[in-house]
């Protein structure tokens, strides 16, 4: 039987908007017959406030850029930090490959304070400019080595009975559009109890030429397909819709001038934009992966906005 949940983040904005509203999460979870939430879990304590009732899944933190960091290219970072403080925010403080080793177990530590059934993690790498001019540095396999590395050296933190999701991206990485490099990227973990956790509309941005959630549904499951025998691997879906494609071909393939991070953001949500689906596409989707966990993953400004997304696309996927 799958799971159907909801992404959530403990943040003051999200549980001041809900005391404001005389509601709570346990209430929002029975509003829409939802079996709990994927928690996105960003900080090295404990989130201030426990949801272990509530969650099935956490989603790790994760770094977009880190593997100049990783291989120890000094003059490439520098080139991404205005100044060496810049550069330890966004390590937190890690200095050293085993400082931030020691960062992710801690985040691991937090996470796993919510008993999980499983964690997300992000395979992929880029950096502040590539996402402009996408022009990579580094390629699928180099990231899929890498990223197996940094988690082969951190694999022991977590129980065995916690399922470990690797989550695609559009960015090098694990991309699933090859299936010979999530074949490479699986013989490389050292740990049972790991799977795919495929999110469509990461999926439906390698393909810009996407122009209805039909065709989407279609590429979808093509490529899920087109795995063979790591098809068996995708356990959980994050299902949204990204039609981004003429926004993909439309801007520059260059870097903006005075950029900073409201501009990536911005750019990064245009590309990625986790809409509802509004048609039979996501019941196809559902239909050809049958996942254990399927996350209903937006972005939202307050629990209203995830409300109406959600009924929007649970009508056409149950």
């Amino acid at each position: 039987m799958t799971k159907h949940l909801f992404n959530y983040c403990t943040i003051d904005w999200y549980e001041n908007d809900m005391i404001a509203k005389g509601t709570t999460l346990r209430e929002f979870s029975k509003e829409f017959a939802l079996d709990g939430m994927e928690q996105f879990i960003y900080t090295m304590e404990r989130p201030a406030k426990s949801y272990k009732d509530l969650t099935t899944g956490v989603h790790l933190n994760y770094w977009p850029y880190w593997m100049d960091f990783w291989l120890k290219k000094a003059k490439r970072l520098k080139q991404q930090f205005r100044n060496v403080i810049e550069r330890n925010q966004y390590f937190r403080d890690a200095l050293s490959r085993e400082e931030w080793l020691s960062v992710i177990r801690k985040n691991i530590g937090a996470a796993l304070t919510e008993a999980p059934e499983y964690m997300v993690w992000h395979v992929a790498e880029a950096n502040n400019e590539e996402i402009f001019t996408w022009e990579f540095n580094y390629s699928d396999r180099e990231v899929l080595t890498a990223s197996a590395d940094v988690f082969n050296s951190i694999a022991d933190e977590i129980p065995e009975n916690v399922t470990v999701l690797f989550e695609n991206l559009w960015w090098p990485g694990l991309r699933l559009t090859d299936p010979r490099n999530v074949k490479y990227f699986f013989e490389r973990i050292e740990r049972k109890n790991v799977g795919i956790m495929l999110d469509t509309g990461h999926l439906m941005n390698t393909n810009n030429r996407l122009k209805n959630e039909a065709e989407a549904a279609d590429y979808v499951c093509r490529v899920y397909e087109k795995l063979g025998s790591c098809a068996e691997l995708v356990k959980g879906v994050h299902l949204s819709c990204s039609l981004s494609g003429q926004y993909q071909r439309s801007f520059d393939r260059r870097v903006p001038a005075n950029l900073d991070n409201a501009m990536i953001w911005q750019h990064v949500a245009s590309i990625d934009t986790h809409q509802p689906f509004t048609t039979e596409a996501a019941r196809q989707i559902l239909q050809c992966i049958n996942p254990e966990y399927v996350v209903h993953e937006f972005t939202y400004d307050n629990m209203d906005e995830l409300r109406n997304k959600l009924a929007v696309q649970l009508e056409h996927c149950r």
